[in-house]
This record gives structure tokens, sequence and C-alpha cells, in this order.
């Protein structure tokens, strides 16, 4: 799926310079114990990001005896990879390129990814101090509390995470009613043995499932 990267950072309130090799937490205050999360937005592959939502404000992996004690929608992996394409002709390039080339056709440059071209990572850099930033991007991979979303269902997850980044708040279970029957795949935490079901379809109840993660430690 086709996503204008820019677009997105914008409805996800990510108001900040966001650019290759740039890591950058969104922090997700919630009251109570155990609640509080963070969006990590990781670019540190110039033509990969990684929008990952982990438990804590740090943004990074908690040891598992302090994971477990977080809501089960924060134990297992929720994240979107977006692969970045440069689709930003340069004409000059383009011209220099046709006029220089006999017998090329006068073919201009095409779409690619940032790693496809010579010495982009540092162009992506002079851009960004320019203020311009790539914004064409494909969404490859969506994965909520551990179940994976087919692409059938990729535009109104990302819409809903969106907004719930916007809005400092991640309540996996709206994301997952979202995205209906199109559930592929389920990857169990780290610290649960699988149970040799993953690979089939999973079908999302939001009358079962409504609560599911949103409740404290147990007392007992």
């Amino acid at each position: 799926m086709k996503v204008n990267f820019k677009e997105f950072l914008k409805e996800s309130g990510i108001n900040e310079p966001f650019y290759p090799g740039k890591r950058l937490v969104k922090s997700c205050h919630i009251p109570g114990e155990y609640k509080s999360h963070s969006v990590v937005f990781d670019w540190r592959n110039p033509d990969h990001v990684k929008i990952e939502v982990k438990a804590g404000l740090s943004g990074k992996d908690l040891p598992l005896k302090t994971l477990k004690q977080y809501p089960v929608s924060f134990q297992s992996p929720t994240f979107i990879e977006i692969d970045v394409v440069n689709d930003n002709e340069d004409e000059d390039e383009g011209k220099s390129s046709s006029s220089s080339s006999s017998g090329s056709g006068g073919k201009g440059l095409k779409k690619k990814k940032l790693s496809d071209l010579n010495g982009m990572m540092a162009k992506a850099f002079a851009d960004i101090s320019e203020g311009r930033t790539p914004e064409l991007g494909e969404v490859k991979k969506m994965v909520v509390m551990g179940m994976e979303i087919a692409k059938e269902a990729f535009e109104g997850v990302l819409k809903v995470f969106a907004q719930q980044v916007n809005h400092s708040m991640i309540a996996t279970t709206d994301i997952l009613a979202k995205a209906g029957k199109f559930i592929t795949r389920y990857t169990p935490p780290a610290f649960l043995a699988p149970k040799g079901d993953e690979d089939k379809t999973y079908k999302y109840d939001r009358v079962k499932n409504e609560n599911i993660g949103m409740r404290g430690p147990s007392m007992g």
C-alpha cells in the first residue's frame, strides 16, 4: 500500500524533524502503574522506517520480568514497517543523463529506494537541511498485538494508528477491530512458547476482546 509519508507524520502529530538516521520516541503518559507506553519511529535504515509500540516511556525493550507486569496489549509486538521511496526526479540529473548517455533512449530516473542511489544518504541529509523529506512510502508489514494484518486492511488500520499516536494513547483492541477478519498470523510474546497454530487465519471478536490488555496486573 502506498502512503504519503509526510502526511502520515502530520496525522500522527509528529512535528519535529524526522529524517534518515534518526530514532524518535513519542511518549504516551497514561495514569496508573504499568500503563504508560511509547511509539518509536526508527529511520536508522535510510530506506526503511519501523514504527513500533513499546511498553514503558523509554522506547527501549524492557526486561521480561518487568514487561510481564504490563497489559497483554503491550507484551505482544505491535509495529508497522514502511519502505521509503525517492519519488522526486531531479530534472537536472535527468537531462544530464539523457544527454551524456548515447543510445539510452533519453530515459529519466525511475523511482528507487534510497539505498539504491549512489550517495543517497548524503543527499537525504542535505534535503532535510533544506526542509525536504521523501514523501512516498510503501507499507510492507503491519503487526498488532502479535497478529499480522493482511494488506486488505492496511489503509483503515494505518489511519486509526495515526490518530491514536496523535492523541498519545495506543488502544490495540480498537486497531484490531478495524482490521476485522484480515488477520493472517499470530506471534506470541517472547516469553510464551508457540502452540503450533500461529499460521492459521484468526477472526477478531470485538465484543469478546474489547477489554483485553487494559486490566491492571493481578493482585492475587
